[in-house]
C-alpha cells in the first residue's frame, strides 16, 4: 500500500516560471482564479494539493487539463444519474397503467428525457440567438434559472461525450449551446446533494422558467402513463398531432414500434419518416441559402474537430444532393413525392450524386455517404441517437458505482486515488502525443468515448501496455488482464518523470518483501485500486450469435492469454519475474479479461442494435447505427480505417466522377487521380458548384 503523497512544490516539478515570451511555458495553476465564479460545490479538503500545475510532453510544458476536484464533481453527477436510473427502473410506490420491464421503462424515460433536452436547448438556450454571434466571445455561465433538471443534464452530458457531433450540431442548429462552452461540471454539481445524490430543492423562479419556456414539468417524468402525449407534426402535411408516449400495442412515440396515422391527412409515419422529413428540410435549406446551411456531417473535420472552409461544406452538400446553381428551393413534401419517404430511397437518390456513372447495384454505398445519412435515421436536431448513447454511457457509470467512486464521503480521506487518475490521464495523453496515428486503449481511469472493434481493441491494448512500460517503466494495468510478457517483466527501473507518491510500500502478493514502485503516481500494487486499471471496453458492441469466424477470433485470443499465463508461471518459478509479474499472476486467477467478445458480424438494418437497442448481453449496451461508420448492412468492426473528413469525401466524389477540374482544385494531381480511378469514362460536370 502506498503511503501518503507529499504536497506538490514548484521545485519538485521543475516547471519554469511563466514567461510571456516563451510559448511553451504556461502560467501556474491559480486556485483563486479557478474558483472566481461563485460555487456551492465543496470538494474534499486538499484534494487538489498534490497535482502539479504543468506536465511535460516532448519537452513542452502543458497546463493541467483536469483537476481532482472536477473529477469529484463529475462523480457526484454520475452518482445522481445512476440513482435516477434506478428510481425509474424500480418505480417504487407507483403503479404503472401499462406493465413494462425495468429496462423498457428506462428506455421510455430516456426518449422523454431527449425530448425535454431538445426543448430546453432550443427554447431556453438558443431562442432568438444568431449562431455566428453566439460562437464569438468568452463562454458564459448558465444563469440560475437556466440550470436544467437532472434528466436533461444527463442527456446533455451524454451528448458532449461525442464532441465532434455535438460541436457540429451546435454550429448548425443549436447555436446557444456553443456559447456555454464546455460542460459546466462544478455548476451542475452544485444542484446535487452530495450525501443523498438527490437534486437540491429548486427555486420557484427556476421551475417556472423551465416550465414556461419548454412546456414541460420541471421534475423528470419517472413514470409514464398512456394518457401522456407529445405533439408531433406530420411530415407530409405539417399539421400537429397529439401522440401518446406509450400504448398497450407498443407503438407509442417512446416505444420501439412507434407508428401512427396523421389525424388530418391520414399519412402513416414513423421515426424513420420523421428523419426523412428532417433530411428534406435540410435539403430545402441548402437550396434556399447554400452559404449558410449544409447537410449533417459536412461541417467539422472528423480528425481535428475544427470546421472546414464553408466552400467545402457547400460543395459536399451540393454534390450529395445533386444540386446546381439557379435551382429554386423545393418544399420538403414535394421533395418526398419525388424521392420517397424511406431512408433507402434517400440513399438511392444520394448515391447518384456521390458515385456518378459508377452508381451500380453491385457497388456498396460508400462510407462517405453513410456518414452523412446516419444523422437522418431519427428525428430531432441531433445527428446521433441520444437515447441509445445514454444507455451505452450508463454501462460506464455502473462501473464507477461498482468501484465505490460515487459513494457519499468517498473522497474525504482519500486524495491519492483521484490524484493518480489525473496523473495517469495526462501520461495517457503524452503517450498519444508521442505515438501519432496509433490507437491507444485507456483503462477505466482514464476513459474514452470511441466505439471500436474489440479485435482491434485487444491488439491496441497490448501495444499500449508495451509502450507505457517502455516509456514510464511501470505496468499499464495490474487488474489481472495479462499483456505481452515484455510489458510485465519489470525490474523497477526509474522510468523517468516526476513521482508525486512515496516510492516504497508492501504488497501481500510479493510475500511481504519490500515492494519497489518507481512510479506510485501512475500505478499501485494495492488490491484496493487494481480494478481501476482494467481496460475500458464499455463502448465496444458485442453481438449475440456471432459468426463462426468471429468465434474463432475470440478463441485465438483465449489461447494467446493462456500461453502468456503459462510463460509467466514458468518465469515466476525460475525466479526471473518481477514483483509486478507476481501481482498480475495472482490477480489473473478467476479474472475476466477484456476483448474476448467477437463483434464482427453481418446484419440487416432491422437487426441493427443501434436502431432496436436489443440483442445485447453483459456489459455492453446499444451502440450507434452501423451506417455511421461502416457500409450498408455491415458493422464498423469490419472497417476500422480512419473516417477522413469533408475534404476527403469531396476528393472521393471527384474520383468517382473523373472530375479533373474538381480534383485539381482539391489539391489532387492528375497522376494521383488516374492512378486511383483507372481508365474509366470521363464525366465532365460543367454545372457543378465547383466553378473554380
Amino acid at each position: 500500500m502506498d503511503t501518503a503523497l507529499p504536497s506538490y512544490t514548484a521545485t519538485t516539478a521543475e516547471a519554469p516560471a511563466y514567461n510571456a515570451d516563451a510559448p511553451d511555458a504556461l502560467p501556474a495553476y491559480n486556485a483563486s482564479a479557478a474558483s472566481a465564479q461563485p460555487s456551492a460545490f465543496v470538494p474534499a479538503a486538499g484534494i487538489d494539493d498534490k497535482v502539479p500545475n504543468h506536465f511535460k510532453f516532448n519537452d513542452q510544458y502543458v497546463k493541467v487539463q483536469v483537476m481532482p476536484s472536477e473529477l469529484q464533481a463529475h462523480l457526484v453527477l454520475l452518482g445522481a444519474f445512476h440513482r435516477l436510473r434506478e428510481e425509474v427502473r424500480t418505480l417504487k410506490g407507483v403503479k404503472a397503467d401499462i406493465p413494462m420491464e425495468p429496462d423498457e421503462r428506462y428506455s421510455v424515460f430516456l426518449q422523454r428525457a431527449v425530448y425535454r433536452f431538445e426543448q430546453w436547448a432550443v427554447r431556453m438556450i438558443s431562442t432568438g440567438e444568431d449562431g455566428e454571434d453566439e460562437a464569438m466571445g468568452e463562454p458564459r455561465r448558465l444563469t440560475p434559472n437556466e440550470v436544467p433538471p437532472l434528466d436533461v443534464m444527463m442527456v446533455w452530458h451524454t451528448y458532449m461525450l461525442n464532441p465532434r457531433t455535438y460541436y457540429e450540431d451546435c454550429l448548425r442548429k443549436l447555436p446557444g449551446l456553443v456559447k456555454i462552452g464546455s460542460f459546466p461540471l462544478l455548476q451542475l454539481a452544485e444542484s446535487i446533494d452530495q450525501e443523498t445524490l438527490l437534486p437540491h430543492p429548486s427555486s420557484e423562479s427556476r421551475v417556472a422558467a423551465f416550465s414556461s419556456l419548454t412546456g414541460q414539468s420541471f421534475d423528470p417524468p419517472t413514470n409514464t402513463t398512456s394518457e401522456e402525449t407529445v405533439t408531433l407534426f406530420c411530415p407530409s402535411c405539417s399539421e400537429a398531432n397529439s401522440i401518446p408516449w406509450i400504448t398497450y400495442k407498443g407503438d407509442g412515440y417512446a416505444q420501439r414500434a412507434f407508428a401512427c396515422a396523421c389525424a388530418h391527412c391520414q399519412f402513416e409515419f414513423s421515426r424513420e419518416t420523421l428523419g426523412v422529413r428532417k433530411f428534406f428540410e435540410d435539403m430545402e435549406n441548402c437550396m434556399r441559402d447554400p452559404d449558410k446551411y449544409f447537410l449533417a456531417n459536412t461541417v467539422v473535420d472528423y480528425q481535428d474537430g475544427t470546421p472546414v472552409d464553408p466552400i467545402f461544406s457547400k460543395g459536399l452538400s451540393w454534390n450529395v444532393l445533386s444540386l446546381r446553381e439557379g435551382l429554386n428551393p423545393i418544399r420538403p413534401e414535394v421533395l418526398a413525392k419525388k424521392i420517397g419517404w424511406t431512408m433507402k430511397s434517400v440513399e438511392e437518390y444520394c448515391r447518384k450524386g456521390v458515385l456518378g456513372k459508377r452508381n451500380r447495384p453491385a457497388i456498396d454505398t460508400p462510407r462517405q455517404l453513410n456518414i452523412i445519412l446516419a444523422a437522418y435515421h431519427h428525428p430531432g436536431p441531433f445527428s446521433m441517437d441520444l437515447a441509445s448513447a445514454a444507455i451505452r454511457q450508463m454501462g460506464f457509470v455502473e462501473k464507477m458505482v461498482g468501484l465505490g467512486f460515487t459513494e457519499p464521503g468517498r473522497w474525504e480521506d482519500d486524495n491519492d486515488t483521484l490524484t493518480r487518475c489525473v496523473v495517469r490521464y495526462h501520461h495517457f495523453l503524452e503517450l498519444m502525443v508521442v505515438s501519432p496515428g496509433t490507437y491507444v486503449v485507456p483503462t477505466l481511469v482514464p476513459d474514452h468515448d470511441d466505439k471500436v472493434n474489440q479485435g482491434a481493441l485487444s491488439d491496441a491494448y497490448d501495444k499500449t501496455a508495451e509502450a507505457w512500460k517502455e516509456r514510464f517503466g511501470v505496468p499499464y494495468s495490474v487488474c489481472g488482464c495479462l499483456p505481452p510478457l515484455k510489458a510485465m517483466d519489470i525490474s523497477g527501473g526509474s522510468g523517468g518523470g516526476l513521482s508525486l507518491f512515496s516510492k516504497k510500500g508492501k504488497s501481500k502478493a510479493a510475500l511481504e518483501k519490500p515492494f519497489e514502485n518507481a512510479r506510485p503516481d501512475l500505478i499501485s500494487p494495492s488490491d484496493a485500486v487494481a480494478d481501476q486499471t482494467h481496460p475500458s471496453d464499455h463502448y465496444a458492441v458485442a453481438i449475440m450469435n456471432p459468426a463462426e469466424a468471429n468465434m474463432a477470433q475470440a478463441q485465438v485470443r483465449r489461447r494467446e492469454l493462456a500461453k502468456r499465463a503459462k510463460e509467466l508461471e514458468k518465469n515466476i518459478e525460475k525466479g526471473k519475474a518481477s514483483q509486478w509479474s507476481e501481482v498480475m499472476q495472482k490477480r489473473a486467477t478467476d479474472h475476466t479479461p477484456s476483448f474476448l467478445c467477437p463483434v464482427r458480424y453481418g446484419i440487416s438494418q432491422g437487426d441493427c442494435t443501434a436502431l432496436s437497442g436489443g440483442g445485447l448481453r453483459g456489459n455492453f449496451s446499444a451502440g450507434e447505427c452501423c451506417k455511421a461508420n461502416g457500409l450498408d448492412g455491415l458493422c464498423i468492426a469490419l472497417y476500422d480505417q480512419a473516417r477522413g473528413g469533408p475534404l476527403d469525401s469531396l476528393r472521393f466524389i471527384a474520383l468517382m466522377h473523373d472530375d479533373m477540374e474538381m480534383a485539381k482544385a482539391l489539391g489532387m494531381s492528375k497522376t494521383a487521380v488516374l492512378g486511383v480511378i483507372g481508365a474509366g469514362p470521363g464525366g465532365g460536370r460543367s454545372n457543378n458548384v465547383f466553378m473554380w
